[in-house]
C-alpha cells in the first residue's frame, strides 16, 4: 500500500512537538500544505489570520486549554468547509460511551503514517460536511 498523496492545507495542533514535526514533515512529503500550532488559542489566532483555504483540521482530543473538540466546534463555526480529523490514545475522551458522534473521524494513536495519510485522503474526497 502507496502513502495517499494529496495538495490540501492541513491544520496540524497537537501539544506533542516531536508527533506535530513527524506528522507535518511527511504530510509535506506528501504534497500537502501544512500549517501547525501547539494548542487550540494559538490555532484559532492562526486561522483568523491565515487568508487562503483550510481543508483539514487534524488535532489532537486531549489538550489545554482548549481540547480539541473544543478547536474544532470554534473553527468550524468560522470556517465551516473545514473538514476535522481527530487524533488520540484516549478515544473515551471523545466517546464516554463508547459511541462517536455520527461524522465524527477519529485516528487512534499509536498509528502509522499509512493509515493517517489513507485516512486524510478518505476525509478529504468525501462529501462536505453538513
Amino acid at each position: 500500500m502507496d502513502y495517499h498523496r494529496g495538495s490540501e492545507t492541513i491544520l496540524i495542533v497537537d501539544d506533542d512537538e516531536s508527533l506535530r514535526t513527524v506528522i507535518g514533515e511527511l504530510l509535506t512529503h506528501l504534497g500537502y500544505h501544512v500549517l501547525s500550532t501547539a494548542n487550540g488559542p494559538d490555532a484559532l489566532a492562526l486561522v483568523s489570520e491565515y487568508p487562503g483555504k483550510i481543508d483539514v483540521l487534524l488535532t489532537d482530543v486531549a489538550m489545554e486549554p482548549l481540547s480539541g473538540p473544543a478547536l474544532a466546534e470554534a473553527l468550524t463555526r468560522v470556517r465551516p468547509e473545514m473538514k476535522v480529523v481527530f487524533i488520540s490514545g484516549y478515544p473515551a475522551l471523545l466517546a464516554p460511551d463508547g459511541t462517536l458522534k455520527p461524522g465524527t473521524v477519529l485516528v487512534h494513536k499509536p498509528f502509522t503514517m499509512k493509515i493517517l495519510s489513507a485516512k486524510l485522503r478518505e476525509v478529504l474526497e468525501s462529501p462536505a460536511p453538513v
